[in-house]
């Protein structure tokens, strides 16, 4: 560099000092702008992610638990008061016209399956997009084949399977209108081509099974009908059905091994 080009250089130093000298002398709660420079100023506290202080859920793999200043009943009270505890089951019926107004849709499909359920509620169908993503940076592939359903589409779905294998057998795997989770936008059914996209039990010996089950929880989701708790949920083991509560929870049943029931009741969380 030249003397002429140093002394400029010199010069323009001094002018970015001397005008950040006068600006901290005219706005004295202002935080030192060259604190900075070496990591910032320490008794200047840091925002506050709004997303944080409105008390919503982060979906992703970090822990919830970092993000909230509270305890573990806090954030089961937040995802209750948002219904992703909600309970439907053979017990805890809701009504006919019960719709969510926050259905969004779902971009991972099977595209030989009813175009009318491919709906979610937005914060789980968030949830499952980055799960199939993340899925699919380890080669696994998972595709929803059906998840909201309204009353009447479930109605017609039941009696048709009273129909064709009898109401016993249909209570075992088939909720009734009014019964089916799929009604909350919260639940919803997966496959792979491993198993030519059907709905199966061998689903979860195959590896996007295994995965399933081993990363749902990470994104908010639960394998709602696990095998060996059939007397409590009311239904077969189906390794495919999975139901949003939010990550917390999820983190808290797949930990402990608890049916949805188990955790409600556990925590005292009204259905």
């Amino acid at each position: 560099m030249t003397n002429e080009n140093k002394l400029k250089a010199t010069i323009i130093i001094l002018l970015i000092a001397i005008e950040i000298v006068v600006w901290t002398v005219n706005h004295p709660h202002t935080p030192n702008v060259l604190s900075g420079i070496n990591g910032g100023d320490e008794n200047v506290p840091e925002m506050q992610n709004p997303g944080m202080l409105e008390g919503r859920d982060s979906i992703g793999n970090k822990d919830e638990a970092s993000e909230y200043d509270g305890s573990r009943e806090r954030l089961f009270k937040n995802a209750e008061q948002k219904g992703l505890l909600i309970l439907v089951n053979k017990e805890n019926a809701i009504p006919e016209d019960y719709k969510p107004d926050d259905l969004k849709a779902i971009k991972y499909f099977v595209k030989d399956r009813s175009a009318g359920s491919r709906y979610m509620r937005a914060e789980a169908t968030d949830a499952f997009h980055k799960m199939v993503e993340k899925a699919a940076e380890e080669n696994i592939e998972i595709r929803m084949t059906t998840a909201y359903r309204s009353y009447d589409f479930q109605k017609l779905l039941y009696e048709n399977y009273v129909a064709n294998e009898g109401q016993e057998a249909a209570d075992t795997f088939s909720a009734k209108p009014g019964q089916s989770e799929h009604q909350t936008g919260l639940a919803a059914d997966v496959s792979s081509l491993s198993v030519d996209y059907e709905l199966s039990d061998d689903y979860g010996n195959m590896a996007e099974g295994k995965w399933l089950a081993e990363n749902a929880d990470q994104f908010g989701f639960i394998i709602r009908f696990p095998k060996g708790k059939e007397h409590i949920t009311g239904y077969r083991y189906e390794p495919w059905h999975i139901r949003y509560v939010g990550i917390p929870a999820a983190k808290e049943i797949r930990e402990h091994d608890l049916t949805l029931e188990e955790f409600l009741q556990q925590n005292d969380i009204r259905p």
